[in-house]
């Protein structure tokens, strides 16, 4: 019997050790616009001669996964639905982190306020690997992927629209399961955060702005060891966040924060079906300030930034969610 599409489903959860597959249970299931999680197998060339002109066919050495899941952006009982790919793309999270004001967010690092916390985290150490099942519409055809780490975050705050996330990532090895128990999915009825009425704000004044975008760039490092499967582990070495939004262009104040490299804060506030999130960034310098003029429609800008860690706040980015 063919296999459908809308029966597949997506569990993701944290590994407590490295490339080692976790119990699973129904509260690991994730609601997912789609779930792109393809095995991966490195072949090595043969080098020896043959008696024929004929290549003969490489051995296959490390079998691994790439790919990305994306999901709409909504909100239950202060956190994220899909927690787990939030914590683990950005390295942070603390429940009762933070409180959500007019023009910023404050970080409550005693856990006294309001809203959970998620920061891009600063630490040597802050890897998070994941354990992914995809069910194929059943439980004899289940690819379990497994030691994946979240390469890239992409949050797109688009303008009359669901908000959405896509994680990048890439795995440490998989297996193909059968005789697995297909988890209870349910249709959950929750409404999901839309882009609008909200606060935008940039350098403490009010913007007309849209198709708000923002991506966390992690760079990712294997460890190769002779006496593991491939891949001992991966390590997050680097970070890299950058964003961009348009707007209509009144002056050139964005092209003079860009000659003079003028850092500027960046506040995002929506509000939705009780439900509320909201994007602080602290530093971040205009990096390009294309401008649009096309014929007969209004002249726009669009401004692509770099965010950087801010000495007073101590972060880079703050994401605060309540509902």
């Amino acid at each position: 019997m063919a296999l459908k599409t809308r029966g597949i489903i997506t569990q993701v959860k944290k590994e407590a050790t490295f490339n080692t597959a976790p119990t699973f249970t129904d509260a690991d299931v994730i609601i997912t616009e789609k779930t792109d999680v393809n095995p991966k197998v490195d072949t090595v060339e043969r080098k020896s001669m043959s008696c024929s002109m004929i290549d003969k066919a490489g051995i296959p050495v490390r079998f691994t996964t790439e790919g990305s899941i994306d999901l709409e952006i909504d909100v239950k009982t202060n956190a994220f639905l899909g927690d787990v790919l939030f914590e683990a793309g950005l390295g942070a999270k603390l429940a009762n982190g933070a409180i959500i004001n007019a023009n910023n967010i404050e970080k409550k690092s005693d856990g006294s306020g309001d809203a959970t916390l998620y920061t891009v985290s600063d630490a040597d150490v802050d890897r998070i690997s994941l354990a992914i099942k995809k069910y194929f519409d059943s439980g004899d055809v289940v690819l379990q992927a497994l030691g994946n780490v979240i390469n890239k975050v992409d949050l797109e705050f688009k303008q009359a629209d669901i908000l959405s996330a896509s994680f990048g990532l890439e795995g440490a090895s998989y297996q193909t399961l059968t005789g697995q128990t297909v988890p209870a999915c349910s249709n959950d009825d929750s409404v999901p955060l839309v882009g609008k009425n909200a606060t935008f704000e940039y350098k403490g004044n009010s913007v007309c702005a849209k198709d708000i975008k923002v991506s966390i760039d992690n760079t990712i490092t294997s460890t190769e060891c002779i006496t593991s499967e491939g891949y001992g582990d991966k390590t997050i070495v680097g970070k890299k966040i950058s964003g961009s939004f348009t707007c209509l262009l009144e002056d050139f104040s964005y092209l003079n924060d860009l000659t003079n490299q003028t850092a500027g804060k960046l506040f995002l506030n929506i509000s939705h079906a009780g439900k509320q999130i909201a994007l602080y960034l602290p530093q971040i310098k205009i990096t390009d300030a294309p401008i649009t003029d096309d014929s007969n429609s209004l002249i726009e800008v669009t401004v692509n930034f770099i965010a950087e860690k801010a000495e007073t706040e101590g972060e880079a980015l703050m994401l605060a969610v309540k509902a």
